[in-house]
Protein backbone atom coordinates (compact mmCIF):
# COMPACT_ATOMS: atom_id res chain seq x y z
CA UNK A 1 0.00 0.00 0.00
CA UNK A 2 1.22 3.15 -0.95
CA UNK A 3 1.53 6.56 1.25
CA UNK A 4 -1.55 8.60 1.09
CA UNK A 5 -3.96 6.09 -0.95
CA UNK A 6 -4.76 3.82 1.96
CA UNK A 7 -7.79 4.19 3.82
CA UNK A 8 -8.57 4.09 7.78
CA UNK A 9 -10.82 1.22 8.41
CA UNK A 10 -12.66 1.67 12.05
CA UNK A 11 -15.67 3.34 13.63
CA UNK A 12 -16.03 6.65 13.62
CA UNK A 13 -17.60 8.23 16.69
CA UNK A 14 -21.14 8.85 15.42
CA UNK A 15 -21.40 5.11 14.60
CA UNK A 16 -20.29 4.09 17.69
CA UNK A 17 -22.69 5.59 19.55
CA UNK A 18 -25.62 4.63 17.70
CA UNK A 19 -24.37 1.47 18.03
CA UNK A 20 -23.91 1.99 22.11
CA UNK A 21 -27.85 3.51 22.13
CA UNK A 22 -29.32 0.94 20.09
CA UNK A 23 -28.09 -1.96 22.52
CA UNK A 24 -28.51 0.55 25.83
CA UNK A 25 -32.96 0.21 24.24
CA UNK A 26 -32.58 -3.45 23.35
CA UNK A 27 -31.31 -3.52 27.25
CA UNK A 28 -33.84 -1.26 28.97
CA UNK A 29 -36.31 -3.94 27.74
CA UNK A 30 -34.75 -7.28 27.86
CA UNK A 31 -33.32 -6.78 31.76
CA UNK A 32 -36.67 -6.53 33.43
CA UNK A 33 -38.52 -8.95 31.79
CA UNK A 34 -35.34 -11.11 32.21
CA UNK A 35 -35.57 -10.29 36.03
CA UNK A 36 -39.44 -11.32 36.22
CA UNK A 37 -38.22 -14.98 35.11
CA UNK A 38 -35.96 -14.83 37.44
CA UNK A 39 -38.53 -14.17 40.12
CA UNK A 40 -40.70 -16.95 38.42
CA UNK A 41 -38.34 -19.45 38.39
CA UNK A 42 -37.27 -19.34 42.43
CA UNK A 43 -40.88 -19.22 43.25
CA UNK A 44 -41.52 -22.30 41.60
CA UNK A 45 -38.21 -24.13 42.87
CA UNK A 46 -39.34 -23.18 46.48
CA UNK A 47 -42.72 -24.04 45.72
CA UNK A 48 -41.21 -27.33 44.42
CA UNK A 49 -39.08 -28.17 47.54
CA UNK A 50 -41.71 -28.04 50.05
CA UNK A 51 -43.91 -30.44 47.71
CA UNK A 52 -40.86 -32.55 47.48
CA UNK A 53 -40.19 -32.68 51.62
CA UNK A 54 -44.10 -33.51 51.71
CA UNK A 55 -43.94 -36.10 49.53
CA UNK A 56 -41.11 -37.55 50.71
CA UNK A 57 -42.69 -37.78 54.24
CA UNK A 58 -45.73 -39.30 53.08
CA UNK A 59 -43.93 -42.04 50.89
CA UNK A 60 -41.64 -42.51 54.02
CA UNK A 61 -44.67 -42.55 56.66
CA UNK A 62 -45.87 -45.59 54.55
CA UNK A 63 -42.90 -47.68 53.68
CA UNK A 64 -41.06 -47.27 57.65
CA UNK A 65 -44.39 -48.11 58.72
CA UNK A 66 -44.15 -45.15 61.44
CA UNK A 67 -44.57 -41.59 61.76
CA UNK A 68 -43.16 -38.84 59.45
CA UNK A 69 -42.91 -35.00 60.09
CA UNK A 70 -42.34 -31.82 58.24
CA UNK A 71 -41.30 -28.87 60.46
CA UNK A 72 -39.96 -26.07 59.97
CA UNK A 73 -36.50 -25.84 61.18
CA UNK A 74 -34.25 -22.55 61.33
CA UNK A 75 -30.70 -24.61 62.58
CA UNK A 76 -31.76 -27.81 59.77
CA UNK A 77 -31.72 -30.56 62.71
CA UNK A 78 -34.58 -29.50 64.75
CA UNK A 79 -38.07 -28.28 64.40
CA UNK A 80 -37.76 -24.51 65.45
CA UNK A 81 -38.31 -21.59 63.42
CA UNK A 82 -40.51 -20.54 60.60
CA UNK A 83 -41.04 -21.83 57.37
CA UNK A 84 -39.31 -19.14 55.60
CA UNK A 85 -36.06 -20.01 57.69
CA UNK A 86 -36.21 -23.92 55.73
CA UNK A 87 -38.14 -27.06 56.88
CA UNK A 88 -36.63 -30.52 57.40
CA UNK A 89 -38.46 -34.12 56.78
CA UNK A 90 -37.97 -36.41 60.04
CA UNK A 91 -39.03 -39.55 61.68
CA UNK A 92 -41.14 -38.60 64.62
CA UNK A 93 -40.48 -40.28 67.58
CA UNK A 94 -43.28 -38.56 69.13
CA UNK A 95 -46.06 -40.63 71.35
CA UNK A 96 -49.03 -41.60 70.01
CA UNK A 97 -50.14 -38.57 72.88
CA UNK A 98 -47.29 -36.23 72.04
CA UNK A 99 -48.59 -32.88 69.89
CA UNK A 100 -45.01 -31.95 69.03
CA UNK A 101 -42.77 -33.77 66.63
CA UNK A 102 -39.55 -35.94 68.50
CA UNK A 103 -36.82 -36.05 66.26
CA UNK A 104 -35.55 -39.58 66.03
CA UNK A 105 -33.61 -39.13 62.52
CA UNK A 106 -33.23 -36.87 60.25
CA UNK A 107 -34.39 -37.78 56.77
CA UNK A 108 -34.14 -34.47 54.66
CA UNK A 109 -32.63 -30.84 55.23
CA UNK A 110 -34.26 -27.77 53.19
CA UNK A 111 -32.48 -24.71 53.52
CA UNK A 112 -34.38 -20.84 52.91
CA UNK A 113 -35.89 -20.83 49.58
CA UNK A 114 -34.20 -18.53 47.20
CA UNK A 115 -35.62 -15.13 47.26
CA UNK A 116 -36.48 -14.40 50.42
CA UNK A 117 -39.88 -15.60 50.38
CA UNK A 118 -42.79 -14.97 53.08
CA UNK A 119 -44.80 -18.36 53.58
CA UNK A 120 -47.95 -18.00 55.42
CA UNK A 121 -49.94 -20.91 56.38
CA UNK A 122 -54.30 -20.33 55.78
CA UNK A 123 -56.83 -22.97 56.75
CA UNK A 124 -59.76 -23.59 54.67
CA UNK A 125 -61.81 -20.80 56.05
CA UNK A 126 -59.08 -18.67 54.61
CA UNK A 127 -57.37 -17.55 58.22
CA UNK A 128 -54.05 -17.79 58.91
CA UNK A 129 -52.31 -19.88 61.21
CA UNK A 130 -49.13 -20.76 62.85
CA UNK A 131 -48.72 -24.15 61.90
CA UNK A 132 -45.90 -25.23 63.52
CA UNK A 133 -45.55 -28.92 61.64
CA UNK A 134 -47.46 -31.70 59.54
CA UNK A 135 -47.39 -35.63 60.58
CA UNK A 136 -47.95 -38.32 58.04
CA UNK A 137 -48.92 -41.32 59.75
CA UNK A 138 -48.21 -44.85 58.43
CA UNK A 139 -51.85 -45.61 56.94
CA UNK A 140 -51.63 -42.20 54.76
CA UNK A 141 -53.51 -40.28 57.37
CA UNK A 142 -51.89 -36.48 58.11
CA UNK A 143 -52.17 -34.77 61.15
CA UNK A 144 -51.50 -31.14 61.99
CA UNK A 145 -52.11 -28.58 64.70
CA UNK A 146 -54.53 -27.11 62.19
CA UNK A 147 -57.18 -28.42 60.54
CA UNK A 148 -56.68 -29.50 56.99
CA UNK A 149 -56.79 -28.84 54.24
CA UNK A 150 -53.95 -25.93 54.69
CA UNK A 151 -52.82 -23.55 52.00
CA UNK A 152 -48.90 -22.28 52.23
CA UNK A 153 -48.69 -19.67 50.41
CA UNK A 154 -45.10 -18.63 49.32
CA UNK A 155 -44.48 -14.92 47.66
CA UNK A 156 -40.93 -14.23 47.11
CA UNK A 157 -39.57 -11.14 47.53
CA UNK A 158 -40.26 -8.41 45.26
CA UNK A 159 -43.42 -10.56 43.83
CA UNK A 160 -45.31 -9.16 41.21
CA UNK A 161 -48.44 -10.11 38.85
CA UNK A 162 -49.00 -14.32 39.24
CA UNK A 163 -45.52 -15.12 41.06
CA UNK A 164 -47.17 -15.87 44.02
CA UNK A 165 -47.62 -19.97 44.70
CA UNK A 166 -49.97 -21.59 47.02
CA UNK A 167 -49.30 -25.27 47.66
CA UNK A 168 -52.27 -27.01 49.35
CA UNK A 169 -52.40 -29.98 51.47
CA UNK A 170 -55.52 -32.11 52.01
CA UNK A 171 -56.39 -34.55 54.63
CA UNK A 172 -54.86 -37.62 52.89
CA UNK A 173 -51.48 -36.15 52.48
CA UNK A 174 -51.89 -35.06 48.89
CA UNK A 175 -50.54 -31.40 47.54
CA UNK A 176 -51.03 -29.32 44.94
CA UNK A 177 -49.48 -26.41 43.50
CA UNK A 178 -51.47 -23.27 42.13
CA UNK A 179 -49.59 -19.47 40.80
CA UNK A 180 -51.52 -17.12 42.03
CA UNK A 181 -51.47 -12.90 41.85
CA UNK A 182 -49.57 -11.41 44.91
CA UNK A 183 -51.30 -10.22 47.70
Amino acid sequence: MLAGTGTNRGFTLLELLTTLAVAAIILSFGVPNFMDVVRNSRAAAGANELVTALSIARSEAAKRGARVSVCPSDDGATCHGSWEDGWIVIADGASADDAVPVVSELLRVSSAPAGNPAITVKQANGSSTNMAWVRFLPRGGVRAPAPLPVTFNMEIESCSHRQGRNIELNAVGRTTVEQVACE
